[in-house]
């Protein structure tokens, strides 16, 4: 009977911790869209173009040279979020599948286990909506860039 009753615990156990797994890579699915690499690319293309620009040339320039260079700020901020939501998506994986470990094999206390599990479950909802705020961060700096970006181009054409 206790052999059965052990077993049932573990499984409600296991099928919490895999359904916080599922969460986790559904989300990271869905974040593997940003491509950080074209990120960096609309950075270098955004202080490439400030740093040729001659601002006593044009002054009405400002109007639309403020905004298109906070746009570099912006991503570069975008890029360290990304490289610590990676980071912090390997230590959720390697938590989920240690605490996994310790289900199947009976290696933790039943009040530990369940304060891991709320604890992971509190991380990967952390990872998720840092996810999404950067994810909207991305589409906004990107909508900005695609908005600017031939405005700048075409005046500084002009001025050559």
């Amino acid at each position: 009977m206790l052999i059965s009753c052990n077993y049932h615990s573990n499984q409600e156990y296991t099928t919490r911790i895999d359904s916080l797994s599922s969460q986790l890579e559904k989300a990271v699915e869905g974040y593997s869209v940003i491509d950080s690499a074209t990120i960096a690319e609309i950075r270098e293309n955004v202080n490439s173009n400030c740093n040729s620009i001659d601002f006593e040339v044009d002054s009405n320039f400002n109007k639309l040279i403020i905004p298109y260079s906070q746009i570099s700020k912006s991503i570069k901020q975008i890029l360290k979020m990304d490289f610590h939501i990676k980071k912090e998506i390997q230590n959720s994986r390697a938590q989920i599948s240690n605490l996994l470990h310790d289900v199947k094999n009976n290696h933790i206390d039943t009040t530990l286990l369940i304060k891991y599990i709320e604890e992971e479950k509190k991380a990967v909802n952390i990872i998720i909506n840092r996810m999404k705020f950067n994810r909207l961060r991305v589409i906004s700096e990107t909508k900005r860039y695609d908005s600017l970006n031939p405005l700048i181009v075409e005046r500084i054409n002009k001025n050559n």
